[in-house]
């Protein structure tokens, strides 16, 4: 277990290097080396825009479906792993995921609601005549 944190934390760090390295090129060298790769930019930039697009549809819909249902999810404590995202509600601990290549939601915390509304419940008495 701790051999794979050692690698998951690898792995995220030289992706944040390698996104550093994008940030810091010009327009034109992106464009550049887009080309000697032999991919058309405008094309690339289409589909990482669809994809990004994807991805935040994604994500407002989980959190529009937690938040019906009285979930409390931290924005920061979201985690990946592999083009799918983690989380926990903060008060009863029930998981969420979603994947962003395919879209799919799932977890605990989609099909119950949260424990802390249930305080909250008013019931309804059954009268017996």
């Amino acid at each position: 277990m701790a051999d794979e944190k050692n690698h998951d934390n690898r792995l995220e760090r030289l992706m944040n290097q390698l996104a550093e390295s994008v940030l810091g090129l010009t327009d034109e060298a992106v464009l550049a080396e887009a080309s000697e790769a032999g991919t058309d930019p405008a094309q690339e930039a289409k589909r990482t825009r669809l994809v990004l697009q994807n991805a935040s549809k994604t994500f407002d819909s989980v959190s529009r479906r937690l938040s019906n249902l009285g979930h409390t999810i931290n924005s920061n404590d979201w985690w990946s792993g592999e083009s799918v995202y983690h989380n926990a509600c903060q008060t009863c601990g029930l998981f969420v995921t979603f994947t962003t290549t395919t879209g799919e939601i799932r977890g605990e915390a989609l099909d119950e609601v949260c424990s802390s509304l249930d305080q909250y419940t008013t019931r309804k008495r059954k009268v017996s005549c």
